[in-house]
């Protein structure tokens, strides 16, 4: 889902006497979180039906590319999926070396899985916070160009007021939304803002407002929003942000991306980023999904290899991710996520050159899409047998 918000920072004290529609009250930790994520899926191949049609992506406004990134695309498209896959068995054992998660461990009640750490070098602190209260499960990812994400989890509901003060606080530009709030039965987020045009909800001191629904980028739909903070309930606290300023900031939410899967095409992803890159000049980006580093880590990726294809230097895929995780631990969680990379740069590759459809390309999108349908249909005999347990 694309939304829009607009945030108020207004240091007077307010006269009027209209209040939120409803306030926010945050429950306590409790049974309702699941205790792990990760998981060690086994990668087997599985045989592609290469005589498979596949539907062609399109990409609008893609960027120059290198002549480098032409050569990789050729490369990898003769190559085909199993090189990817095998690639694949060591990146996601991928650890940097000396971490620390200190952090992590002291706030249990405000993570949603015990098995996503957090990294103490770039986690994002909550400012004008005291340091027993500045932690939220979210780091900062930087890019080639030095454009900056703040990769984060799906907030829980007690923790809905500190990602509202980091969005109020860091002066966040646009909310990527890679989830749905209930997914196979299970809350993979919490409802952190309000659904309906014109109703408002209070979270501690800030009060976001939806104002209107927005024209939608391909399947990820748009609304905008106000988010105000209440100076009279917190008044020690200093703000760059000047006396009757108005912040605005974009929401797109993308609720059909599967859990530990990928979708068949690029086009959503491509067109999501090109559209945030426009935003990033003002300030950081916020992304998130459940545990904030299977889709969230693939977008992040395939944003920071689309930078490196603008540089004349050789692209390892494998390198990308590597980077990506020395700054978001777990990031690009299954193979089909860094399938779907490779599946992501190529076509950005080839509508960007302008390059004919009868390249090999056309053949690892369709044994991309192959194994998929296959994969898609093993999680969900995988799920059904869960489920009769």
């Amino acid at each position: 889902m694309n939304i829009c918000f607009l945030v108020t920072a207004n240091y007077l004290y307010q006269t009027s006497r209209e209040k939120p529609s409803r306030r926010h009250v945050p429950k306590t930790a409790s049974a309702r979180r699941q205790k792990t994520y990760i998981r060690d899926e086994p990668l087997k191949d599985i045989e592609l039906d290469l005589e498979s049609g596949c539907k062609d992506s399109t990409v609008p406004g893609a960027e120059k590319v290198t002549d480098n990134a032409l050569e990789w695309v050729k490369t990898v498209s003769r190559k085909g999926l199993r090189p990817i896959l095998k690639e694949f068995a060591t990146v996601r054992k991928f650890i940097p070396p000396n971490m620390s998660t200190d952090v992590f461990n002291q706030n249990p009640s405000k993570n949603r899985y015990t098995d996503v750490m957090c990294l103490d070098k770039t986690r994002v602190i909550l400012k004008d916070r005291t340091k027993s209260n500045d932690y939220i499960h979210a780091s900062w990812v930087q890019l080639p160009s030095n454009r900056k994400y703040i990769c984060t989890q799906g907030p829980l509901d007690e923790t809905i007021e500190d990602f509202w003060w980091m969005i109020f606080k860091e002066e966040v530009q646009a909310i990527v939304m890679l989830c749905d709030f209930i997914e196979d039965g299970e809350q993979k987020c919490a409802e952190y803002y309000p659904l309906t045009t014109g109703e408002k909800v209070q979270y501690g001191e800030i009060t976001v407002k939806k104002l209107k629904e927005e024209e939608a980028i391909q399947m990820i739909t748009c609304q905008m929003m106000s988010v105000k903070y209440d100076y009279r309930k917190i008044k020690i606290y200093k703000f760059k942000i000047g006396r009757g300023e108005t912040h605005h900031v974009n929401h797109y939410r993308w609720s059909s991306w599967p859990d530990r899967s990928a979708p068949s095409s690029s086009a959503p992803l491509i067109s999501l980023i090109l559209k945030i890159k426009a935003l990033h000049d003002r300030g950081p980006v916020v992304i998130h999904c459940s545990a904030g580093i299977g889709r969230t880590g693939t977008l992040c990726a395939v944003d920071y290899a689309m930078d490196k294809f603008s540089e004349e230097a050789t692209l390892s895929p494998a390198d990308v991710v590597k980077a990506i995780r020395h700054q978001r631990l777990h990031s690009v969680q299954s193979v089909l996520q860094y399938l779907y990379m490779h599946i992501c740069l190529v076509d950005y590759v080839i509508f960007s050159k302008s390059l004919p459809k009868d390249m090999p390309s056309r053949k690892f999108r369709r044994d991309y899409e192959k194994y998929l349908k296959k994969f898609t249909e093993r999680l969900a005999k995988e799920k059904q047998t869960v489920g009769n347990t």
